[in-house]
């Protein structure tokens, strides 16, 4: 079991309330018609944004670790929902037209390595949109939570959401993970963005306006 399966109804609950705005600008970002894509969504959660891109005509499929996410995404009757490992995607190479994760990459022990999966996955030319914890709030949860200063570190970083109502536990990482080499040798990094979700993340310094979380966008050569 993950920690989101201990939590799923009330961490679903509350996205859908809070993250309103910040995947209306996620989504601003596809540039393309989703209409009979084939789209891939990594971390899909409880469905919300497969959902969205079924509403727009895709064919989605979606993947979660949490067995109770999957559960719920599959209710919503709007894709095809596997339980399953990102770093390990149980899908053929170059066969989606778009791959998407909103605010999951993060839960990853080794990023690199699902980043890598989900340029594997797409078609030459297509997109990989994703959004994901910003490693300078990683760094401060860290220092203030945990007493764990060293940004270069492989620990694990305590933070509070939605007013403290759920603790998460996740790998910290650094910003050279999510532009690796080895993904930059395979795909263009076309849009980089970062921003701040305040008060749906613990604003751990009072006073201090720091990104909570970026956006990438990759185009598979």
């Amino acid at each position: 079991m993950t920690d989101y399966d201990k939590f799923a109804k009330e961490y679903a609950k509350q996205t859908e309330a809070m993250e309103k705005k910040v995947r209306k600008h996620f989504y601003s970002l596809i540039s393309e018609s989703l209409e009979s894509k084939v789209v891939l969504d990594v971390g899909c959660g409880s469905g919300h944004d497969a959902e969205y891109y079924a509403k727009n005509k895709a064919q989605v499929y979606g993947i979660d670790i949490a067995n109770e996410q999957i559960r719920m995404s599959s209710e919503k009757d709007c894709g095809k929902f596997t339980v399953g490992d990102m770093n390990k995607l149980p899908y053929p190479s170059n066969y989606f037209d778009m791959v998407m994760s909103v605010y999951a990459l993060q839960i990853s022990k080794v990023v690199p390595g699902a980043l890598n999966e989900m340029v594997r996955v797409a078609k030459p030319g297509a997109t990989i949109l994703f959004s994901s914890k910003h490693p300078i709030r990683n760094l401060l949860e860290g220092h203030v939570n945990d007493g764990n200063s060293d940004y270069f570190a492989k620990r694990d970083v305590t933070s509070y959401i939605f007013n403290r109502t759920i603790k998460l536990t996740e790998p910290g990482h650094t910003m050279m993970e999510y532009l690796n080499s080895s993904i930059l040798s395979k795909a263009s990094l076309v849009l980089f963005e970062e921003h701040t979700d305040f008060p749906a993340s613990e604003q751990v310094i009072p006073g201090m306006n720091y990104p909570t979380f970026m956006i990438l966008k990759y185009v598979k050569k």
